[in-house]
């Protein structure tokens, strides 16, 4: 996939959103969530809002004229009681006159009377008050209302007149009973009037329209649930609204804050995995996201500069190691000559001397040869690192028997051993049986391990420890080329070299495997050496297709542990 096409692919799925909001995709992250969240809440509060002015608006003369409907029905109910009292009080007043002897009970048939006809006249008032309206219907009422007052008015004001003036000749002082049955002849008559009996059938148009208020009431209360409900419907559907916006905002936010970031992450991976660092994340938005992308880009521009410096500088460095490996290879054979030639000559010059009888000159020239051998061999270290490290080395892989390797060595080893009071062993069962590998590269590993052992103990004990074993050798899981290695071996001659002496700390074990480094300073001026020895082990192990394990403890001895195929593969 070319770089154009994979940001195309990236961007296409912004480029609508980006034509459609210009000015939001120019909003921070934090603007655009307040501004969406603001949203939310201007939705929520013009809802709530609305739904409490509608419901005033329309409540508010709904609940006057509830009260007023109320009122009316409950007055005419009254009226309507207060007439049948009326008539309850006729009847009373009348047999109260037939019996002339109880003028206690005429008296309260009178009060009762009169209380009736005063709580009738309040009513009526009551009923005359009634308020301006614009509807038709209730206009029509207040209409029929008042003619109905007026009408009650003007012949309870007629009874009432007749009714006193009837009264007043038994509320004399010493009145006399034979007029009484003439009052009550006359009360009868009044009650039978024309005015009075026309007052009893207004009960009935009372009813009637004591029930169409109570009947507008109730139609007032339901109507004004309907409004309440409404309200609550305009509330509810604005909450589900703005929840509704909310998570629409929320997921659109998320993407895109999530998506910009999905971008980013693969550019990462690929750059990571491919090392194009030609890619660069599409730039969608000014926001934060926008700014975190142009970083990115930034920050891959600059790794890309700075894998390209060393890049070159790794190059320029392998070309001046291998120069230093083509030069050390070459001094080394121009010094090695020599030297050969000192020691031969100093060999010659000891044998001639040994026999003329010079014995002064025997200690000279044996310093001579020690100190040319210790030289050599020093320069043939450096010269088998310097092969090493330029790959030149070849194996001459052949079949030998593990047995006379160990006692080749063993014997090579033994005077090192014994020259610092060191007690040398060997642990391995008879009969071992072949081995297939480079046998002087094997050997050189074993000596250089017994001759640091030997070296760096003293009248202590090493112990060559040798043993067939199918396990895998212990390898660093991060290691692939060694995993690879081992994968196709099925079994290993395991070399241990096991001393007393003076052990190392764990810092120290960091550094003994690097070339021309021993484990510290003191080391070096106490036991000398050039600390080639371990390196060209280790870097002679992994050519063969081992590895080379140490265990150590300060003042406790150290384990080099050698793990080699028994069957090396070229």
């Amino acid at each position: 996939m070319s770089l154009i096409s994979f940001q195309h692919n990236l961007t296409k799925s912004k480029i609508p959103s980006t034509i459609a909001l210009p000015m939001f995709e120019r909003l921070s992250i934090r603007q655009k969530i307040g501004w969406g969240y603001g949203l939310v809440v201007g939705v929520v509060l013009v809802g709530v809002t609305s739904a409490f002015l509608m419901e005033t608006y329309y409540q508010k003369p709904l609940r006057s004229q509830l009260q007023i409907d109320q009122e009316k029905a409950k007055a005419l109910n009254g009226l309507s009681q207060s007439l049948i009292q009326l008539k309850h009080h006729q009847d009373n007043l009348v047999q109260f006159l037939s019996n002339s002897q109880d003028l206690d009970k005429l008296e309260r048939g009178v009060s009762a009377l009169r209380s009736n006809l005063f709580v009738m006249n309040n009513q009526l008032q009551q009923l005359q008050n009634l308020p301006e309206t614009l509807n038709n219907d209730i206009l029509q009422d207040y209409q029929q209302l008042q003619d109905l007052t007026q009408r009650y008015q003007e012949r309870l004001n007629n009874y009432s007149s007749q009714f006193e003036k009837l009264i007043q000749t038994t509320e004399q002082p010493n009145v006399n009973p034979k007029i009484l049955p003439s009052a009550q002849k006359s009360l009868i008559a009044l009650n039978q009037s024309a005015g009075i009996n026309q007052v009893y059938p207004l009960y009935a148009e009372t009813t009637q329209l004591e029930n169409r208020f109570r009947q507008r009431a109730e139609s007032t209360i339901q109507e004004y649930g309907n409004i309440a409900t409404l309200s609550n419907r305009i509330i509810i559907i604005t909450l589900v609204i703005s929840g509704a916006l909310a998570t629409i905002l929320a997921i659109c936010i998320s993407q895109m804050i999530a998506k910009p970031l999905d971008i980013m992450i693969k550019v990462a991976e690929r750059v990571s995995e491919e090392s194009d660092f030609a890619l660069q994340a599409p730039v969608t938005s000014s926001d934060e996201i926008g700014a975190l992308t142009q970083s990115l880009n930034h920050l891959i521009q600059r790794v890309a500069e700075y894998t390209e410096e060393l890049q070159k500088a790794k190059m320029a460095a392998e070309a001046a190691n291998r120069s230093k490996s083509v030069f050390l290879a070459n001094m080394s054979h121009e010094l090695r000559t020599p030297l050969n030639a000192i020691i031969g000559y100093s060999e010659m010059l000891h044998d001639e001397s040994e026999d003329l009888g010079y014995t002064d000159f025997l200690p000279d020239l044996e310093r001579i040869q020690t100190a040319g051998k210790h030289l050599r061999d020093m320069i043939s270290d450096i010269l088998d690192i310097s092969k090493i490290e330029a790959g030149h080395v070849t194996l001459y892989l052949e079949n030998f028997p593990v047995d006379q390797l160990v006692e080749d060595v063993i014997t090579t080893a033994k005077p090192l051993a014994e020259k610092n009071n060191n007690v040398l062993k060997v642990k391995a069962k008879p009969n071992m049986g072949t081995m297939y590998a480079d046998l002087p590269k094997v050997r050189q590993i074993l000596l250089n391990l017994l001759s640091n052992a030997s070296k760096f103990t003293e009248k202590g004990t090493i112990d060559l420890i040798v043993e067939r074993t199918q396990e895998k050798p212990p390898i660093p899981e991060d290691d692939e080329l060694m995993y690879g290695l081992i994968s196709n071996c099925s079994q290993y001659l395991v070399f241990r070299v096991r001393d007393t002496g003076i052990g190392m700390t764990q810092e120290q074990l960091q550094h003994i495997f690097k070339p021309f480094i021993q484990a510290d300073a003191s080391t070096t001026k106490r036991f000398g050496g050039t600390g080639l020895g371990l390196a060209i082990s280790q870097r002679l192990c992994q050519i063969l297709g081992g590895v080379i394990t140490v265990e150590s403890e300060i003042d406790q001895g150290s384990i080099f542990s050698v793990w080699l195929p028994v069957h090396v593969k070229g």
